[in-house]
């Protein structure tokens, strides 16, 4: 372990893409602090942000074959990590305002928040009138994509359209919710969860 301590990222990096797990290892400690603070930012809680950061590390080693074809590890992680946050947060709110992925009441614990969940559940309410606003092309790619969590290539795939098409949907649906949400007056926080990546832009 002593010999890699010397070592750029970019080694590191080239080593676990091969496997190396004490290489890995050592990508973690350096890599750990920075990822866990961020997630600890926005969850405000250690044990959550500590749970996200492992799943992060996790996906890192899942995918170690694939970041040999990533020219940028740093960005790639970022994207990563922030996915991996965001995801998070928009299953904590889903669970807060009691609803389900596609925006239906489901069972929830008596002791949250009365308040919060009466908010969150009219401003998921608001959120799904202004899908419903959209053309029905970019309501369905915006729903595979943001309430079903699927990939543009699998969102590409079952709708049968180009990839490039998808994320063309997504971008023009994301820009028009953003600003309906804004117009009506929607928390930020309850826009960032559920619009995710594009309000980090």
């Amino acid at each position: 372990m002593e010999s890699y301590s010397t070592y750029s990222l970019g080694e590191l990096v080239r080593l676990v893409a091969a496997g190396d797990e004490m290489a890995f290892t050592l990508l973690v400690n350096r890599l750990w602090r920075n990822c866990y603070f961020h997630a600890l930012t926005y969850t405000h809680s250690p044990q959550r942000a500590e749970e996200i950061t492992q799943d992060i590390f996790l996906q890192v080693w899942k995918h170690r074959a694939k970041l040999q074809e990533v020219a940028d590890f740093e960005s790639w992680f970022k994207v990563v990590a922030r996915n991996k946050i965001i995801s998070a947060l928009r299953g904590k709110l889903q669970a807060i305002a009691g609803l389900d992925s596609v925006g239906e009441a489901t069972s929830i614990e008596p002791q949250l928040v009365p308040d919060l969940q009466a908010e969150y559940r009219e401003s998921y309410q608001i959120l799904l009138k202004g899908i419903e606003l959209m053309p029905e092309k970019r309501r369905e790619v915006f729903k595979l994509s943001r309430l079903e969590g699927k990939s543009n290539q699998e969102i590409a795939a079952q709708l049968n359209i180009h990839p490039v098409t998808v994320s063309q949907y997504l971008a023009k649906s994301l820009a028009f919710l953003k600003s309906y949400l804004q117009e009506q007056e929607v928390s930020l926080l309850f826009c960032l969860l559920f619009l995710g990546s594009y309000l980090f832009h």
